[in-house]
């Protein structure tokens, strides 16, 4: 009787034990599954949207003829990238704005990641953001308007996965998308001077 009761003992131990394992991996596909809905819906979300280009610096000083100076850098960031792939395919894209005075050195078209010159460039790092370097001979208020674009693109870590197949019905057509223009501008004066309407006064 006693051996039949310790068996019948273990059995509710082990039926219990049994229970929890199936309590915690329901519970855990469950979540599962409101990951794989939340991360599919953003990723939806996101592909579907412009995107958007930050810079934070709208306003820089440029000292003219500084011998040790490196010239002025200014970032822009890409805000709304879906995909390591997008960070590496987007363009950046920054003309004179309209009106405003063209620098010595700039390139006869819209400046871009492929004809910079010696004067202005544009290079983009691994994040994806783009970086305006520059050095300017002559004095003045310049300006300029910024933009980027990017060919939209799955995220090549879900290729082969169920949530690839769902996003490619939810977003089964991939455009390419561009920012608005943003304005920044840089004022060049020689150390010791001030820029007042294009003209260095002392």
């Amino acid at each position: 009787m006693k051996k039949n009761l310790v068996y019948f003992i273990l059995y509710l131990v082990l039926l219990t034990e049994l229970l929890v394992v199936i309590t915690e991996r329901d519970e855990y596909e469950d979540t599962q599954t409101i990951i794989r809905q939340k991360l599919l819906k953003n990723l939806v979300t996101v592909l579907k949207s412009p995107i958007i280009m930050a810079i934070p610096q709208k306003k820089s000083d440029y000292n003219v003829g500084e011998t040790n100076s490196n010239g002025f850098t200014v970032v822009m960031t890409p805000l709304g990238l879906a995909s390591d792939e997008e960070k590496k395919g987007v363009e950046f894209f920054i003309s004179i704005a309209p009106g405003a005075s063209k620098p010595s050195g700039w390139p006869d078209d819209i400046l871009n990641l492929k004809n910079g010159t010696s004067d202005f460039w544009i290079e983009k790092n691994s994040e994806g953001n783009g970086i305006f370097h520059g050095s300017f001979s002559n004095v003045g208020e310049y300006e300029f308007i910024a933009r980027c674009e990017v060919a939209r693109q799955y995220p090549s870590y879900l290729e082969g996965t169920p949530l690839m197949d769902s996003l490619k019905v939810e977003v089964p057509d991939l455009k390419s998308v561009s920012s608005k223009p943003e304005s920044f501008s840089i004022s060049a004066k020689r150390q010791g001077g001030k820029v007042a309407k294009g003209i260095e006064v002392y």
